[in-house]
């Protein structure tokens, strides 16, 4: 019976390690590109916030905004409450100087870091309905949520170095 009991104890413990190691690995990797992006809204100038690379491509500001929403977007697709204030219909508008976007990305990851550290291991395997074709869960909510905050920092950093600025992780290091 002890033997019983100990193997009982050994797999609720082994389920409840792999429910949140997901989330907790997620949740890190999206720390790091979270930073970056803060790292590099802080690092550009405001006047070049309206800056885009050519006409009809989102500007600096554009793809800052872009990453506030789509966080919100993800956060609620895991169960997350928008915070109180946040309006995602006049979010652009309620967005207009430097200070307002790092508050706003600082609050949206945040949100979005809290929804993926409370989701359960049923959640993730819970059908979630998108915009666009396919069939998703929880889990691919929260692979498509890191995608997106990587595939948008690799813009963001294209931005700045096309604006003569380098990142501010990679000042001082030897480019290739």
């Amino acid at each position: 019976m002890k033997n019983l009991f100990l193997a009982v104890a050994f797999l609720c413990s082994v389920s409840a390690f792999g429910q949140s190691q997901f989330q907790n690995e997620t949740a890190n990797f999206l720390t790091t590109a979270s930073d970056k992006i803060m790292q590099l809204a802080e690092a550009v100038p405001e006047d070049k916030y309206d800056w885009s690379p050519q006409e009809g491509v989102r500007s600096f500001s554009g793809v800052l905004h872009h990453v506030v929403s789509a966080n919100y977007f993800f956060a609620t697709k895991m169960g997350a409450e928008l915070p109180e204030g946040v309006n995602m219909e006049t979010l652009k508008d309620d967005l207009s100087t430097k200070e307002d976007y790092a508050a706003a990305l600082k609050q949206s990851f945040e949100v979005v870091q809290e929804a993926l550290k409370n989701a359960d291991e049923a959640s993730l395997s819970e059908k979630v309905e998108f915009p666009f074709p396919g069939e998703y869960t929880g889990m691919s909510t929260a692979l498509i949520l890191l995608s997106h905050a990587n595939e948008h920092l690799g813009q963001l950093i294209g931005y700045t170095r096309m604006n003569g600025i380098t990142p501010p992780w990679s000042e001082g290091q030897a480019s290739n």
